[in-house]
């Protein structure tokens, strides 16, 4: 799993950015800024559903499936030109079918965002990203609990087509505590786009302006400080949860704004790593279904 995640950390963000004035340091996406309304606020709503499955090296456990919750909400404030400071906060949920003293019934965190990024007319490109936040499994949430995650993603321009990008994620929670990243965004044709992006890289075909279907993948997770439990190797421990998938979908944008996604596909794995502590288990593949709610106000 640690080599899978380093590889897709290698592919991290395309859609994190860095433009500026001149010809080397731009958006990593082929669209030249345009002239729009300012957006003011940015709302996501995201859920979803991975099916039932066997956690290995806990057999006796049973079947596990797991359901997924986030709601996100930011304020724009331009600073100059098309450089936004966007502040908010994210409130994410895991919730699981099944329990016990080595796997909590849910993992949340809420955290504040604190991001600058770079607006080109049509979306944002996080540069420099702080998550202030709580990280707490079950509902212990402790002074431990608190974490800073931060991410660093600056892009170069290639060509007009071609961008790459290079940076690190920090965070002392997660093992190990700095990644380095790059990756691409490749603007193939008019109707064809490669973006190479953590934690969703995607191969797209664009018939239209207003829909997308795609290939995708998806690594993502977290770090939360756990509660006391009964097991001494998972008392008031560090778990690491992240799951590793892929599967086809599309992307509508009826207006201006207002974007629905939706992706069904296969969870290859997911995993729970107690790093620093003890145990990693590992869960089969099952199926999983994935919906995205986009609403930008201008």
């Amino acid at each position: 799993m640690k080599n899978a995640l380093f590889l897709c950390c290698l592919l991290l963000a395309a859609r994190s950015v860095l433009a500026g004035e001149t010809e080397t340091i731009q958006a990593p996406s082929p669209i030249t800024a345009i002239a729009t309304p300012d957006p003011t606020w940015n709302f996501e709503l995201t859920t979803s559903y991975t099916s039932s499955a066997r956690i290995m090296k806990a057999g006796s456990f049973g079947s596990q499936a797991v359901a997924e919750y986030e709601l996100q909400a930011f304020k724009d404030i331009k600073l100059f030109k098309n450089y936004f400071l966007q502040l908010g906060f994210d409130l994410e949920r895991f919730d699981f079918s099944r329990s016990s003293s080595v796997f909590p019934y849910a993992l949340t965190s809420l955290s504040g965002e604190l991001i600058f990024a770079y607006w080109d007319g049509d979306d944002f490109y996080p540069v420099l990203r702080f998550e202030p936040g709580l990280y707490y499994t079950r509902s212990h949430i402790t002074k431990n609990s608190f974490d800073v995650p931060i991410r660093f993603t600056p892009g170069l321009k290639l060509s007009d087509n071609l961008y790459v990008i290079g940076g690190f994620s920090f965070d002392v929670y997660s093992n190990p505590i700095i990644f380095p990243v790059f990756g691409v965004n490749w603007k193939i044709s008019d109707q064809w786009n490669l973006r190479a992006v953590f934690p969703r890289p995607r191969l797209s075909y664009l018939p239209s302006k207003k829909w997308e279907f795609f290939v995708q993948g998806d690594l993502d997770g977290d770090s939360f400080r756990n509660g006391p439990t009964t097991d001494r190797r998972t008392n008031n421990a560090i778990l690491q949860y992240y799951y590793l998938r892929a599967g086809i979908g599309f992307n509508y944008q009826p207006v201006k704004g207002f974007e629905i996604e939706a992706v069904a596909g296969w969870n290859f794995q997911r995993e729970y790593d107690y790093i620093r502590a003890g145990p990693i288990y590992e869960a089969k593949g099952a199926p999983y279904v994935w919906l995205d709610l986009k609403w930008t106000l201008f």
